[in-house]
């Protein structure tokens, strides 16, 4: 963190420009190594925000720099190499920067695994439209992450999501206990434990949609072997009147 009247760096002068092709706008986010968090194209009023959801989700800044024109953030601690109740801040964090971002007229394209690099994490791609509806009005997020072989944990979700998932589990899998630890290995399944893994996350993601609820990113956040690291983080919105923007005109969609 910034003691005193140290200032955070500002973005280089040099800084990449975000890419536009008439009135939309793309820019990018990625989770580096263990600890690293860097702002690619976007607009130099977003780093305060970022910086703040940092502050706010993780608590820890180690330094801030620039990083050939990318403003980078180095965190204090391992959050993109973190178990226990740091792996659940690691999540949080996530959505707090997809909230932030979506807060500011920035909503996102998509995450991918664009680089070869050993444990190297997906980059979040991001647009933002001139013709965007600048009050998006509230943001509701929360994440489910898929943990070693046999859990599944959800984070900041509503309370009733609890029996939604304790339900799928019990259709498609074998109940375990409250974490959700399961039974057997839904998450490193063999013969046809493949299919009832994969029809236990299908139900998950239709009961969270018929709630208002739809999966709003799938992101790799975590370092480590095949065997210690964890699965990828999904992270839900609730569907509103300006997400996504094809909601108003889908009768099918539940819009608050």
């Amino acid at each position: 963190m910034f003691k005193g009247s140290e200032e955070p760096p500002s973005y280089s002068r040099h800084a990449p420009p975000h890419h536009s092709s008439g009135a939309l706008r793309v820019c990018c986010i990625t989770l580096n190594e263990t600890d690293k968090i860097r702002l690619i194209g976007t607009p130099p009023e977003l780093a305060n925000p970022i910086r703040q959801a940092i502050v706010r989700a993780w608590g820890r800044i180690q330094k801030e720099s620039d990083y050939a024109g990318a403003h980078q953030f180095k965190l204090l601690g391992n959050p993109w190499s973190a178990r226990g109740n740091e792996g659940v801040l690691s999540r949080r964090l996530v959505v707090d920067i997809l909230k932030t971002m979506a807060q500011h007229g920035w909503t996102l394209i998509q995450s991918a695994d664009v680089s070869r690099k050993e444990y190297e994490k997906d980059s979040l791609f991001f647009e933002s439209s001139a013709l965007q509806p600048v009050d998006v009005g509230p943001i509701d997020m929360f994440a489910i992450s898929l943990n070693r072989t046999d859990r599944i944990r959800l984070i900041d979700a509503p309370s009733e999501f609890r029996d939604i998932v304790r339900q799928a589990i019990k259709t498609q899998w074998k109940l375990g206990s409250f974490e959700f630890k399961l039974s057997g290995n839904p998450f490193c399944p063999q013969g046809e434990e493949t299919v009832h893994s994969r029809m236990m996350l299908s139900q998950m993601l239709a009961a969270m949609a018929a709630h208002g609820y739809r999966l709003y990113a799938s992101v790799d956040i975590s370092n480590g072997d095949a065997e210690g690291r964890d699965l990828h983080s999904w992270f839900f919105r609730r569907v509103t009147r300006t997400w996504p923007s094809r909601a108003i005109a889908d009768p099918g969609l539940s819009v608050i």
